[in-house]
């Protein structure tokens, strides 16, 4: 049943639907701390140290 004429009032009437949970970031002043390979564990060897480019190699 309609109210009113607004087009949003469809929308008003709509359960809202749960949102997954933001990400959670690495402690602060953990070896992790800004890392993009974070998935809520530490990883077993870092992934920014092996991604990185060795110096000198061919």
């Amino acid at each position: 049943m309609r109210f009113t004429n607004s087009p949003y009032e469809k929308m008003m009437q709509q359960k809202p639907r749960p949102q997954a949970p933001a990400p959670a970031k690495p402690p602060r002043g953990s070896r992790c701390s800004g890392c993009p390979y974070w998935r809520g564990i530490g990883c077993v060897s870092c992934y920014r140290e092996l991604m990185r480019a060795p110096a000198g190699g061919r």
